[in-house]
């Protein structure tokens, strides 16, 4: 589920490692297969109290609206709204949400709400449209397209994406491409499941579902994965790097620029008529973290 996800700044890396990257791993999925690990998350995982403030109905962020007309949907149909977490509670998350969309405002707010906000916070926009059931990331976004189960583990693999892009500041990014985490694969004689075989960057997001499930689920993998030492390497190598990162508790200290507010359609007339812009500047209480660029998103079913 991963679209452009590479900042400028490794350009350079990106094109020497594309091609090893994305590359299909060959490595055998553990045995027996990873379950479900949506419903021990949610019991573990609380939201965080949110306050919601809806738009006007003139405007939205840029990269909803981007989003909008490349799914050949109107962007007067996508509702912008901030949530404020208590978390968090200066610095909103803006989400976007198309009024055909099977996700509720509430659904979409409580999910991410649960997500440790030290991983919440690499994530800019949140958005869901209709379609069939699918999620991809792209600009540090997270596209929720239709609805299915398991909405949890999705809302943490496609924030894992971010995650590999800009938290591990220590070390050259993405971490999927860091020798800590090659080792680490290098060493476990499997990986979680088919999908994280898609690439590196996938098996290092599914790595992340299962390294969060380890923290915040009393007793961990092994209660879940008796082959749990197959793929130990992996998932305790994320852990040590992202640290309190993947732990409920705290507050945010870094976010993401958000995007710019524009206007849902470009009639003149209504420019006239519109209202100013909400304001979508970050406070002095976090560190700015620069966006990868917004690009093509590779739909992923979840179903």
């Amino acid at each position: 589920m991963l679209g452009s996800r590479f900042p400028l700044s490794t350009a350079a890396i990106f094109v020497a490692c594309t091609s090893f990257a994305n590359a299909a791993l060959d490595k055998p999925i553990v045995v027996p297969p990873v379950p479900s690990m949506d419903q021990a998350l949610l019991t573990h995982l609380v939201p965080a109290y949110a306050t919601l403030n809806q738009w006007s109905d003139g405007y939205i962020p840029q990269d909803c609206k981007t989003l909008a007309i490349n799914e050949k949907l109107s962007p007067n149909d996508i509702e912008a709204f901030d949530i404020f977490y208590e978390d968090c509670s200066s610095d909103p998350w803006v989400f976007c949400r198309h009024k055909d969309s099977p996700v509720s405002q509430k659904e979409m707010v409580e999910i991410f709400g649960r997500m440790p906000v030290k991983s919440r916070q690499f994530v800019r926009h949140i958005i869901s449209i209709p379609g069939v059931i699918s999620a991809g990331s792209s600009g540090d976004n997270i596209v929720l397209r239709g609805t299915g189960p398991n909405l949890m583990t999705v809302f943490i693999h496609e924030t894992a994406h971010s995650m590999d892009s800009h938290a591990v500041t220590a070390l050259p990014l993405p971490f999927h491409n860091t020798q800590q985490w090659l080792t680490a694969y290098n060493t476990d004689p499997a990986i979680s499941d088919s999908y994280a075989r898609t690439s590196q960057a996938e098996n290092f997001a599914q790595t992340i579902v299962i390294s969060i499930f380890d923290r915040v689920v009393p007793g961990g993998i092994p209660t879940i994965q008796p082959s749990f030492a197959q793929i130990q390497q992996q998932y305790t190598t994320a852990i040590f790097w992202l640290a309190d990162l993947i732990l409920p508790g705290g507050n945010c200290t870094r976010r993401l620029l958000n995007s710019e507010p524009v206007l849902k359609t470009n009639s003149a007339k209504f420019s006239l008529q519109a209202i100013s812009p909400p304001d979508v500047g970050l406070s002095d209480e976090v560190e700015v973290i620069e966006p990868i660029p917004f690009g093509k998103i590779e739909f992923t079913s979840y179903a």
